[in-house]
């Protein structure tokens, strides 16, 4: 089955089209899903599974909890999706983000910023 067909396919589940809208703003993990979409943990790993066999969200970091727990974390890679209809015949262009690249990440998510998130240092005023 193509990407766009498998898709498609997940859309038409409310976990899946939940977990993606909520992975595309920013990185979660498993139990972070279940608490934010109050979907049953076994749900939430089930989902994230075909998602990432799929092809639509990426494992992007894993995190060690002090009592040795890994917690892995996850960001939907879909960045745009163009749908048509053109003589009967469907056609889906996914494009997709690489979300490999962490500077890259980071740099994008500082050029984003609005100027009042960014605080200038206040310099003295000599006389004062």
């Amino acid at each position: 089955m193509k990407k766009g067909e498998k898709f498609i396919e997940l859309l038409g589940d409310k976990y899946s089209r939940e977990i993606l809208s909520l992975t595309s703003s920013m990185e979660c993990s498993a139990l972070l899903l279940c608490k934010e979409l109050g979907i049953p943990l076994a749900t939430v790993y089930r989902k994230l599974k075909f998602l990432e066999d799929a092809g639509l969200i990426k494992h992007v970091k894993t995190i060690i909890q002090l009592s040795g727990n890994e917690e892995k974390y996850y960001r939907c890679v879909i960045h745009e999706v163009k749908v048509n209809i053109h003589k009967g015949i469907l056609s889906i262009n996914l494009t997709m983000v690489d979300c490999n690249d962490k500077i890259v990440r980071l740099w994008k998510r500082l050029t984003q910023s609005s100027p009042q998130d960014i605080r200038q240092p206040t310099l003295p005023v000599p006389g004062d």
